[in-house]
């Protein structure tokens, strides 16, 4: 599934995890439909093709949903090649994480900045709602810019293991080919679950939807995303203001 925070964690950014979108998915339908662009090709095949459309699509915007026990956890996003941007909500806790070229910034309330970036609580009291800027030699860097971009959020989007195709159908209102297989890499160790990528079946065949059931400790979690706007350019401004995480009390 997607790094997340925590509802019992959400996807990916920072020290984080942050990881799983508000997305309006179409039903299922489709009986009979065609395979497109995808006719004769073996699971391998759609997902190395999807994963190198995106690459070359160069830009998407992205919505998850997580649940989890009643509680649900959701990221908005955009992300590019060098750029990306995300804004995290789960229950109380919100956190939005940028990065403009080689600069990486950080913004949310203060239980964000607490649980995310590991603040304490009166330092993320003091600066909920400032921006914080990351350099490149600050601890959460590596983390906030994989997290964003492109790449990162395209690593978190390949079913694993057994690969198997699912029938023709429609998600998200458009006609799609689902390769099915086991958790993406990252998984937690013990967890268990299968992961569907729905892949466009009309060129480009980029993804449209990613589909994830898992259980951990005896809890079940969903998390469904919804891809859109590919290779509509992104045009992030980095905050005019900002706070060095250095300067950050480490106590």
């Amino acid at each position: 599934m997607w790094p997340r925070i925590s509802v019992a964690t959400v996807k990916r950014l920072l020290p984080l995890g942050l990881a799983s979108l508000a997305l309006l998915l179409a039903a299922c339908g489709g009986g009979g439909a065609s395979t497109g662009a995808l006719a004769g090709k073996t699971p391998t095949q759609v997902l190395t093709g999807a994963l190198a459309a995106a690459r070359h699509s160069g830009s998407v915007h992205f919505s998850l949903l997580g649940r989890e026990s009643g509680q649900t956890e959701s990221i908005e996003g955009d992300a590019s090649a060098t750029d990306g941007r995300e804004v995290i909500t789960a229950g109380s806790i919100t956190i939005e994480a940028e990065v403009v070229g080689t600069g990486a910034y950080v913004e949310g309330n203060a239980g964000g900045l607490e649980n995310q970036m590991g603040l304490s609580a009166a330092t993320a009291a003091t600066y909920a709602g400032k921006w914080i800027s990351i350099a490149a030699t600050d601890a959460p860097y590596p983390a906030i810019t994989k997290a964003v971009r492109l790449a990162g959020t395209l690593s978190d989007l390949q079913p694993t293991g057994h690969l198997t195709l699912t029938a023709a159908t429609t998600r998200a209102s458009h006609a799609v080919v689902g390769v099915k297989g086991g958790l993406p890499p990252g998984a937690v160790k013990g967890t268990t679950g299968s992961a569907v990528l729905y892949v466009s079946t009309a060129d480009p065949t980029v993804p449209i939807v990613f589909d994830v059931e898992q259980v951990a400790s005896g809890t079940k979690e969903s998390d469904i995303g919804t891809f859109t706007s590919w290779g509509k350019p992104l045009h992030l401004v980095a905050p005019a203001t900002t706070v060095p995480f250095a300067s950050l009390p480490t106590s």
